[in-house]
């Protein structure tokens, strides 16, 4: 068949994969240099909280940013609810569809947000009473209120940033994002020094969200009119889809941070708020490097979403691999980096302050591994809309590490506690995700032992050659320290190369069979 009609709709198809390829690597580029940019304003805002305030309000800071994690939860669930409703009708251009979806979540925020506020604030007598420090009980609550203040006015309009998102567009958020927050941290800069005042820190947070949330409400009206023109209401069999999905994914964000939002309560109150502070610099450090793993994973999310709405399926399970390898890749360097480097760094970044000991920094490391290792398989668990069930799982592991965190964080403290999310996670979605999405693709679980072996035997040959590498090296300063980061991220990644080389002649051969 030669027909006109037919070459044009090729045409329109190799335009449309050109502008997806395109998409795809400026959402790459700008998100991974804009998390790149957030870490430098953290790291400076950190540094500077110490500096002109002390380590107590360092953790204040890390105790009510693990609250509004929790009051937060619904609001992220939803949104992971949300791309995947967005992307077929994206990926097909039915405008009526998308403002009807839209309208939908809109109504869902707007609820959500007048339940946060009243819970949030009822939150702050919690808050009070867990910090441990020589800060009083008046700043607390009102220092409290207005962060919880300025997370919930940003989250009420998230609904904008996660349609952006959608349509492969997430270069602006996170250009958007990052240049407001690189303005805002000169004021805040200049607001400590001048005022010394952790107050007028976090109204500076509140005006920033709000500026934020302006421009992205600007951009939608402008660019995506149609959702705000009248729309037919979803038929109630995708209403109740929706719901359905959104209620799933809000337990499991729920799970969730029962499981990373709780331990910097249990070690303000079982030791003291400025262990918070201490333990929120390596909690930070990893945060961060989970931030760039993510943010590479959030900038193809809606590609590979939009194409498992349209492709095959053993497609899609040839792009799961592939990723599969770059999460163990990005795990396994990453990891190398942190367990040779993170001591060194904080001395130079903090000062004298004090340094966790090795075997806490080893549990931190373990728990950073089962987290990460799964961010291929949390992709397309959700982008395949696979929300059932998990819901069950993560509020197992939740509960879990609060009851382990409470008892052994009593009889071991810091290591107990970190300890306790170790066995609560080992025992629940480290095996339970993947065990869902080889379902999904019809595929034996033993792929997943197999990945998870394979993933921890180039893990150890990275981290035993790049310790020899290190050892090698002489004992200084910060250029010491600059040289030893540049050798464990060439050898270690070398490593990781010649790994590639050989999983990319396996591949072959098997596409070959």
């Amino acid at each position: 068949d030669r027909s006109p009609s037919r070459g044009l709709g090729d045409v329109y198809k190799r335009q449309q994969q050109d502008r997806g390829k395109r998409l795809l690597q400026w959402n790459i580029i700008v998100s991974m240099l804009s998390q790149v940019l957030s870490l430098v304003i953290n790291l400076i805002s950190k540094r500077v909280i110490c500096l002109y305030l002390n380590v107590e309000y360092l953790g204040l800071q890390s105790l009510y940013s693990n609250f509004c994690d929790v009051l937060s939860f619904a609001y992220f669930g939803a949104g992971t609810a949300m791309l995947f409703s967005f992307y077929g009708p994206l990926a097909r251009g039915d405008r009526e569809r998308l403002a009807a979806i839209y309208k939908q979540y809109d109504s869902i925020y707007k609820k959500m947000t007048w339940t946060v506020l009243g819970i949030g604030t009822l939150t702050t007598i919690f808050a009070v009473f867990s910090v441990n420090a020589s800060i009083s009980d008046v700043e607390v609550a009102v220092t409290y209120l207005t962060f919880m203040l300025s997370v919930v006015l940003y989250n009420r309009h998230m609904v904008r940033n996660y349609f952006i998102q959608a349509d492969q567009r997430r270069y602006f958020v996170a250009a958007v994002t990052g240049g407001v927050d690189a303005s805002a941290l000169v004021i805040e800069i200049l607001l400590l020094k001048f005022f010394r005042s952790y107050e007028a820190f976090v109204i500076c947070i509140l005006v920033k969200n709000i500026l934020i949330n302006a421009i992205f409400g600007r951009y939608l009206k402008t660019r995506y009119g149609y959702l705000f023109h009248k729309s037919g209401e979803l038929e109630k069999e995708e209403a109740d889809t929706i719901r359905s999905n959104v209620s799933d994914m809000v337990m499991y964000r729920f799970g969730k941070v029962l499981i990373s939002n709780t331990d910097n309560i249990f070690i303000s109150r079982f030791i003291s708020t400025a262990m918070v502070g201490i333990y929120s610099n390596y909690q930070f450090i990893i945060a961060g490097i989970t931030s760039l793993i993510a943010a590479f994973y959030e900038a193809i999310t809606a590609r590979v979403g939009q194409m498992m709405s349209v492709s095959e399926r053993e497609n899609q399970y040839n792009g799961f691999q592939f990723y599969s390898f770059i999460n163990s890749w990005m795990a396994g360097a990453t990891i190398v980096c942190f367990y040779y480097l993170v001591q060194d760094f904080i001395k130079i970044w903090m000062g004298s302050v004090e340094l966790l000991s090795r075997d806490v920094i080893i549990v931190i490391i373990v728990n950073y591994y089962l987290e990460i290792c799964r961010s291929a398989t949390k992709m397309y668990r959700e982008s395949a809309g696979l929300f059932k069930n998990i819901k069950r799982m993560i509020l197992i592991k939740g509960g879990l590490n609060i009851v382990l965190s409470y008892i052994m964080g009593k009889i071991w403290g810091l290591w107990g506690i970190l300890f306790a999310t170790t066995i609560a996670s080992a025992v629940t979605l480290f095996w339970y995700e993947p065990l869902i999405v080889y379902k999904y693709f019809k595929k034996s679980f033993m792929n997943e032992v197999y990945y998870q072996f394979i993933t921890l035997l180039q893990m150890a040959v990275s981290l035993f050659v790049t310790g020899m590498a290190v050892r090698a090296l002489p004992d200084g300063g910060i250029l010491y320290f600059l040289l030893k980061a540049a050798v464990c991220g060439t050898v270690c990644n070398l490593c990781y190369l010649v790994f590639y080389l050989i999983f990319r002649q396996k591949m072959k051969r098997c596409s070959g069979t």
